[in-house]
């Protein structure tokens, strides 16, 4: 036994120092591989409500940009009104009560969506917190927020240790694939890929939520005016009538109409760049699967059982994008319409999700049939597009 245990660390030191040497020597390496390979149980649980979650939120996108521009539109109206010793003009009252409307009523359809996404992502969110590395501050004219994050480092080194342990369970399903030195650096770097998805997940997660927060907190203030606003906006003779009382309102939330600025500026800004990260890592990964799959699942040999959660795909365009999961589904792409290629697109989408969802239920083969029709549909969607 002992002699075991023993030829399994010196094979593996092999592994460490001449498959990948430049990850023998960087510091945390093998305690980060431990921690993934004791904990991947969990990290599949949590990764797969955190990628729903932000699903969600992405989704949601065009709402967090319209938001975004009511608050542009109200800091700019402000402006016109903030200087207290000048007096405002009733067309300057209108426009800033109408960005005010339209800011509140924009932050009170992202809210419910918002609130739920984070209740549902709070036990995850928690979980993943104990693997981040850094805090970041959000410093707006009215508070300070810290925000508990990954940097693109730390999602990196993480990312590699599932790598590596995809590398493990290849050995351990095949001891032979120990010398297949190039066997070993292609499950490496599809299971680097695979994990960077959910780790991107929570790092999105982590920071819309700290900018939903701080905006939420800015909004309240207005939500105090919003009737006088509305009499305002409406013609009523009593709000009309008290236009300088409301005037000073709007003027003493100056702080929270500023922060709102920021925050829409800087965090709409910051968490479309995270979306753009996270739909390259799906191609990514989609591609790496797709060229894996080529490479050895024609010749029977399985993949590793993954180790992180399958991305889920959405369109660039924000809708929900699927693919054709019949394995003889073969229309011609030449005489294929753009309504048909994103119908097919739709279908394959749905019955990826179905398959992702099942988690380890689902076989390795069905997730990668499921994984190529998706792929094959978003081809033909872009042939169509380009005809």
């Amino acid at each position: 036994m002992i002699f075991r245990n023993s030829l399994k660390a010196l094979l593996l030191l092999l592994v460490l120092t001449v498959i990948f040497p430049v990850a023998s020597v960087e510091a945390g390496v093998l305690s980060d591989i431990k921690l993934w390979y004791s904990e991947k149980a969990n990290i599949n649980k949590h990764s797969r409500v955190i990628g729903s979650e932000v699903k969600t939120l992405y989704r949601e996108r065009k709402s967090i940009q319209n938001f975004a521009e009511g608050a542009s539109g109200l800091i700019q109206a402000y402006k016109a009104i903030k200087n207290k010793s000048s007096k405002a003009s009733l067309p300057q009252i209108l426009d800033i009560a109408k960005s005010i409307s339209q800011v509140v009523s924009g932050f009170n359809n992202l809210a419910p969506k918002a609130e739920a996404m984070y209740r549902n992502a709070q036990p995850s969110m928690k979980y993943f917190s104990q693997l981040t590395d850094q805090t970041d501050t959000i410093q707006t004219a009215k508070n300070k927020i810290i925000v508990k994050s990954f940097s693109d480092n730390r999602v990196n080194k993480l990312a590699g240790a599932n790598g590596w342990s995809r590398v493990f369970d290849s050995i351990k399903s095949e001891p032979l694939n120990l010398f297949r030195w190039g066997r070993l650096q292609d499950e490496y770097k599809l299971g680097k890929v695979e994990a960077q998805y959910p780790l991107k997940c929570a790092q999105i997660a982590f920071e819309a939520s700290a900018y939903y927060f701080a905006a939420r907190d800015s909004v309240q203030e207005l939500l105090g005016i919003q009737k006088e606003i509305e009499g305002i906006i409406g013609g009523d003779l009593a709000s009309i009538l008290n236009i300088s009382g409301t005037i000073n309102k709007i003027q003493n939330s100056g702080n929270s109409i500023e922060a709102l600025g920021e925050l829409a500026e800087v965090g709409t800004q910051k968490i479309s760049k995270r979306f753009d990260e996270l739909v390259k890592i799906q191609n990514d990964y989609v591609a790496a699967n797709k060229a894996y799959n080529e490479k050895y699942n024609k010749t029977g040999g399985n993949a590793p059982a993954s180790s992180a959660s399958i991305p889920v795909r959405a369109s660039s365009a924000g809708n929900s994008s699927t693919v054709n999961t019949s394995s003889g589904s073969s229309a011609s792409t030449s005489t294929q319409s753009l309504a048909t290629a994103m119908a097919n697109y739709q279908k394959a989408y749905e019955a990826y999700v179905a398959v992702s969802q099942k988690g380890s239920a689902a076989g390795q083969a069905e997730l990668n049939q499921a994984i190529s029709n998706l792929n094959k549909a978003k081809q033909q969607v872009e042939k169509a597009k380009g005809r």
